[in-house]
């Protein structure tokens, strides 16, 4: 399967992934900080981690950190781009470890995770599928990131719930184009399916 378009781009990614390692204790040796995100720590991830709904998270000045940097990366200077961001942040707040794998979310909490039993149960991963009202979806990706024990390529969750939104008010989307489609296809391969979806891709790229 061909990767499918970011909804941020590299400068972008790097902000989100810089804006995340400032919630998180502080490790002798760490990469530095830039100097605006110095005045973030714990005590703005417990408050992210509190809310339970958009306009609780709108309310926290580390929401607003991340929405402004991002749009003077060039994010679209709307008031929605402040909604759906506020929500990425409160996600963001739940992720222990930034695996900084590549690898969607639902890769970890389904049958490709490796894992005797899916960390996700299909029937809970077929609701969170089917949401559309987005305070009721952020709350299943917080469960969604508890049931991954914490652990998600930041940049990468960062990018996929930020598309997933826009793709909401979409309805132009094609499905197959989505990022719910892609988190549905990674969900469901299993390690040995995956090996040889991949391993037929890299064969239609070398002999187109």
């Amino acid at each position: 399967m061909k990767p499918r378009k970011s909804s941020l781009n590299e400068a972008q990614r790097h902000w989100v992934c810089d804006w995340w390692r400032a919630l998180q204790p502080r490790e002798p040796g760490s990469e530095p900080l830039p100097g605006e995100l110095t005045g973030l720590g714990r005590g703005d991830r417990a408050r992210l981690r509190r809310c339970t709904d958009s306009d609780e998270l709108l309310l926290e000045p580390a929401s607003h950190l991340l929405v402004r940097r991002l749009i003077a990366l060039g994010l679209a200077d709307v008031p929605v781009s402040y909604e759906r961001l506020a929500r990425v942040a409160g996600v963001l707040a739940r992720v222990k470890v930034d695996a900084r794998d590549g690898l969607s979310l639902a890769r970890h909490l389904g049958n490709a995770s490796g894992a005797e039993r899916a960390p996700m149960s299909e029937l809970r991963f077929k609701r969170l599928q089917r949401t559309r009202n987005l305070d009721d979806l952020y709350l299943q990706w917080l469960r969604a990131v508890q049931l991954a024990d914490g652990r998600a390529d930041v940049a990468q969750l960062a990018d996929d719930l930020l598309t997933w939104q826009q793709e909401l008010e979409q309805s132009a989307t094609r499905a197959s184009d989505g990022v719910r489609f892609r988190w549905a296809y990674d969900y469901y391969l299993n390690a040995r399916d995956r090996a040889a979806a991949e391993e037929s891709e890299v064969d239609k790229e070398l002999t187109a």
